[in-house]
């Protein structure tokens, strides 16, 4: 072998390599997933995954630089589950679309609260421009779209008045849900989800 040339692993070798990195991934979001449940996300420090994983901290950091990712990737599937939820939601026949837009905000409501301290938590890294850039992110994207095609569906069959304007209502009706808030009102003022549910609910009513 000529000197300083670095030899390709080779297709077994390269397929070596992706098993240990997906290893290494379940590892290190499992010790997530656990030590978050018990602490936290914001008692948690990344070396403290690092250790309960039994990976190094570079291993960690190339593939979660920070707690924020951690947390996204903990929410993959509940996410997931919670859409197909909503699709089945928004397809059904059974009922007008404002009551499909307040089961929806309702059903927000409770997705919120099983995974608020993922949700809480994974905000902590975020700082300067990045705390508006989650507006833009694929997962509020779908949140506001799926309220604008109830709403734009409501006005449709004159279930709201003619002429407001919707792309708003989508974003307003979704900002109570805003996690800072959600937390406010649930740990310091004390408001149980039903109550930010019912709110929400009336928010979305006939009185559009």
């Amino acid at each position: 072998m000529v000197r300083g040339h670095v030899r390709s692993p080779g297709p077994r070798g390269e397929e070596a390599l992706r098993r240990d990195a997906a290893r290494n991934r379940e590892r290190i979001l499992a010790a997530a997933r656990s030590l978050f449940a018990e602490r936290g996300v914001t008692g948690v420090t990344m070396s403290e995954i690092a250790r309960a994983a039994g990976v190094g901290k570079g291993t960690l950091y190339r593939r979660f630089p920070n707690k924020g990712l951690l947390c996204e990737a903990l929410l993959d599937e509940p996410t997931r589950a919670f859409q197909r939820r909503v699709m089945e939601l928004v397809a059904e026949n059974e009922s007008g679309a404002l009551e499909k837009l307040g089961r929806f905000l309702e059903e927000m409501v409770f997705f919120t609260e099983e995974n608020l301290e993922l949700l809480y938590g994974g905000q902590e890294p975020l700082c300067g421009s990045a705390r508006v850039e989650r507006f833009s992110h694929p997962a509020y994207d779908w949140q506001r779209w799926t309220v604008l095609v109830l709403l734009r569906q409501a006005e449709r069959e004159g279930e709201i008045r003619e002429n407001l304007d919707l792309e708003y209502l989508a974003h307003a009706l979704l900002a109570p849900l805003a996690v800072d808030l959600y937390y406010y009102q649930r740990y310091v003022l004390g408001f149980s989800p039903e109550r930010i549910a019912r709110g929400l609910r009336d928010l979305a009513s006939e009185r559009l």
